[in-house]
């Protein structure tokens, strides 16, 4: 097993109690593939370092992962991306082989994924893939090989022990978790383009980012996500609307009243001191939609 660390010229401004980090495998199967390689970022004396453990053979892993466990035990938080759903419980299954007594938790870490993916549709994003998300907001990489290649190159690099396969899995890996700490900003390059609503009250404070709307049977939908704040439950309840909400999400549901205009085309409104229409046949009227929902969310929101 091999340790390689690098201290970068340029600082990456992750918070001090917090380490990027990423993991390349032998496959997707934690019970029966390998952990292979893993990067670590964090900062440490004003400066930026990258750590990667490496395995020569897949009988490093042990020493691998032990290596890694004692270099992050004194960090509070984790920045990945998927890691909920792959790098942390791919680890702690191979913790758990290795009878390793540590476990990586869920909820210290900080998901760019899980951040981004609401609002996909949004970003007018293709997917949200690693490295769409990094060329939308300007990023370049050296590195141009993928996760699934990267495991094709190990068994060659097994084989032949090749110092020209082992830079391309290594410079794959470091890009990941060099990228990564700059995507940790995600939530203000988010906020700067979505531009939220704000609740800031006494007892709340929410920034809400609309996701989608839908009218079905004179009832219009529509969904904001929690993009930051203090999550508390809310139940609002009135003749013609409701508010709800769970851990990620309100849901505003209005009533709509429905009249033929005089030109004999069916509308869909809202009555506050005005008409206001929001579906004229089958056109949906977006911007009266999204300006009568924000109307409402601020009004009750606010005396809460």
């Amino acid at each position: 097993m091999e340790i390689i660390t690098n201290t970068l010229d340029n600082f990456v401004n992750i918070p001090s109690d917090s380490f990027v980090f990423d993991i390349e495998t032998t496959g997707l199967s934690p019970k029966f593939c390998k952990v292979i390689l893993i990067g670590i970022l964090f900062n440490k004396d004003n400066k930026t370092i990258i750590k990667q453990y490496f395995a020569q053979t897949e009988d490093d892993e042990k020493d691998l992962l032990l290596a890694f466990i004692n270099d992050i035990s004194t960090f509070d938080t984790h920045i990945t991306f998927n890691g909920l759903a792959f790098d942390i419980p791919f680890l702690n299954s191979r913790f758990n082989k290795y009878n390793i007594d540590f476990e990586l938790n869920k909820n210290d870490d900080i998901d760019i994924l899980n951040i981004v993916r609401p609002f996909k549709g949004l970003l007018s994003l293709s997917d949200c893939k690693l490295k769409t998300i990094e060329k939308y907001i300007g990023i370049s990489r050296e590195d141009t090989i993928s996760g699934k290649e990267s495991v094709k190159l190990y068994k060659e690099f097994v084989s032949s022990k090749s110092d020209d396969l082992k830079s391309k899995i290594l410079l794959h890996n470091y890009e990941d978790i060099y990228y990564l700490g700059y995507l940790y900003k995600i939530k203000d390059i988010l906020e700067e383009k979505l531009k939220p609503i704000v609740i800031n009250n006494k007892d709340l404070f929410l920034k809400l980012i609309p996701l989608s709307f839908k009218i079905n049977n004179s009832k219009l939908t529509l969904k904001y996500n929690i993009f930051d704040g203090n999550k508390v439950p809310i139940n609002i309840y009135s003749d013609n609307y409701s508010i709800l909400s769970d851990d990620k999400h309100i849901l505003l549901s209005i009533s709509l009243n429905k009249g033929i205009d005089k030109d004999n085309n069916i509308v869909l409104f809202y009555q506050l001191n005005k008409i206001i229409p929001l579906k004229v046949n089958d056109n949906f009227l977006d911007l009266n939609i999204y300006n009568l929902c924000e109307y409402i969310i601020k009004k009750e929101l606010k005396s809460l």
